[in-house]
């Protein structure tokens, strides 16, 4: 009797707190040339395109939600890897409490210097995801590759690996958009911005931290806005 009447304070429990809950999804949309690009779906003349991206992977963490100055809800455990690769993991579901009122959700764009040195972990967070460089440099914040006809490089590729966590080139960001309470948030990824602000013919390699991708950190959080 002892048991199962702790299980029935536990069920409830458990009722209540689901009652007091609702699902709150922040959807992630990469735009290139005005249209959602979709990696894991290879248009039949995409190497004749000028610019082709092949790549886009990021971390992003600690998020939360205001209401004017107030904190009224913080992620825990918050780090999530996404890839335009994944339709999948662009789609990051939140329980917050139920008829919640914020205005602005915040979060980084990377990950912060306690996550880079506990070393590399499971998960979003395991080496083999491509993400980490080693125990020094930490993990790579932001990448995103393809060609373009007006880049020098070899086979006019382009990579951009934009991360450090260690003074003087800490290029974790902070992003906040104002928003509305809404059941589903969506955020662009605006990479036509990126490029417009990015010479290829002169810049096309950021491969470890360094002054250029500490320049182009604020860049990257600058792409993220509402879908109004």
């Amino acid at each position: 009797m002892k048991y199962f009447s702790l299980f029935l304070l536990f069920f409830s429990s458990a009722l209540l707190s689901a009652q007091d809950a609702q699902e709150l999804v922040l959807s992630f949309i990469p735009l290139f040339s005005g249209e959602t690009i979709h990696l894991e779906e290879r248009s039949p003349n995409a190497t004749q395109a000028p610019l082709q991206i092949e790549k886009l992977q990021f971390y992003i963490s600690q998020v939360t939600l205001y209401n004017g100055d107030e904190v009224v809800f913080s992620e825990e455990n918050s780090f999530h890897l996404l890839d335009a690769a994944d339709a999948e993991s662009l789609i990051l579901p939140l329980e917050i409490p139920k008829e919640l009122a914020y205005s602005q959700v915040r979060f980084h764009l990377g990950l912060d210097s306690l996550c880079n040195v506990s070393g590399a972990m499971g998960g979003d967070l395991d080496p083999t995801k491509g993400m980490y460089w080693t125990w020094q440099s930490g993990y790579i914040n932001f990448k995103l590759e393809g060609n373009a006809a007006h880049c020098p490089a070899r086979k006019n590729r382009f990579q951009f690996h934009i991360g450090g966590y260690q003074a003087p080139y800490n290029t974790l960001q902070e992003i906040a958009l104002e928003t509305v309470a809404s059941q589903n948030i969506q955020i662009q990824i605006n990479l036509d911005h990126f490029f417009e602000q990015v010479d290829l013919s002169k810049t096309y390699q950021v491969m470890s931290p360094n002054e250029e991708a500490l320049k182009l950190a604020p860049l990257v959080a600058s792409i993220f806005s509402i879908v109004e």
